[in-house]
């Protein structure tokens, strides 16, 4: 439960433990915050918000996208629709030259049968292409609603990228600020102490040093019973009292 440090100082500059361990407690206060500061500037909801801004742009984007290839297909249809009329106008054209010049009656019973053939085809891609037509109208209207769209979202996004950046720039001042107090509080502790901490810190995820308030541990917040307060009290002058819980180092 306590460890010795009366080798951690020069026998002609000993403190006493309470002396040794309160710089620390400062130490540990300003890195607790900094820890606090890197979980807030990770889980900013302004990070959250410019996150759900860029997912609704892409969605929209994507929906915009696939609309444009949607119309082009369409729109080659179109083509290839007004391509195959022209065709039958010209066969019908063909057939009905031949008609004139023709006097058998199957011969003329036959072309007849072709014009017919080309008319009712012709008929049949006039009423497909009407269709491909309305779709289209229907298609470019989904696309100028969804680019209006996407200006909008464009829009929040910078918005929300200039709000994150802004929370961002505040953390990193305020970061700036505890790295300036840690390394002030850091400077009037003796360097053996600060290694003995920092090995102690770095296995650990909670305080590596902490008040004891009343029969609380401020590091695992358990209550310590009546024989670990007595033993705690009878600590000597250079040792470091230890939770018996979770083995921080306890300012009593």
């Amino acid at each position: 439960m306590f460890k010795t440090v009366a080798k951690l100082c020069a026998d002609n500059n000993r403190h006493t433990v309470v002396g040794l361990l309160q710089p620390l407690l400062q130490l540990q206060r300003v890195d607790t915050a900094l820890l606090q500061l890197a979980h807030h500037q990770s889980s900013l909801a302004e990070r959250t918000s410019l996150a759900a801004a860029k997912a609704g742009l892409v969605a929209t984007q994507g929906k915009h996208n696939k609309l444009l290839t949607e119309l082009k297909a369409v729109k080659e249809d179109v083509v290839a629709l007004e391509a195959a009329n022209k065709k039958c106008e010209m066969a019908i054209q063909k057939y009905s030259q031949q008609l004139k010049t023709v006097i058998a009656p199957r011969e003329a019973e036959a072309l007849q049968h072709e014009i017919e053939t080309m008319r009712v085809e012709r008929s049949g891609n006039d009423d497909k292409e009407l269709a491909l037509l309305e779709k289209s109208e229907n298609i470019e209207s989904q696309i100028s609603e969804l680019a209006e769209q996407i200006d909008s979202q464009q829009a929040s996004v910078e918005q929300a990228t200039l709000a994150l950046n802004s929370a961002l720039t505040t953390c990193e001042a305020d970061k700036q600020k505890l790295d300036a107090q840690r390394s002030q509080v850091a400077s009037e502790i003796d360097p053996k102490l600060i290694k003995l901490y920092d090995v102690k810190r770095n296995k650990r995820t909670t305080p590596a040093v902490a008040d004891l308030h009343g029969t609380k541990c401020q590091s695992c917040h358990l209550d310590l019973s009546v024989v670990e307060l007595s033993a705690l009290k009878k600590v000597s002058a250079e040792e470091f009292a230890e939770c018996p819980n979770c083995d921080c180092y306890l300012v009593i």
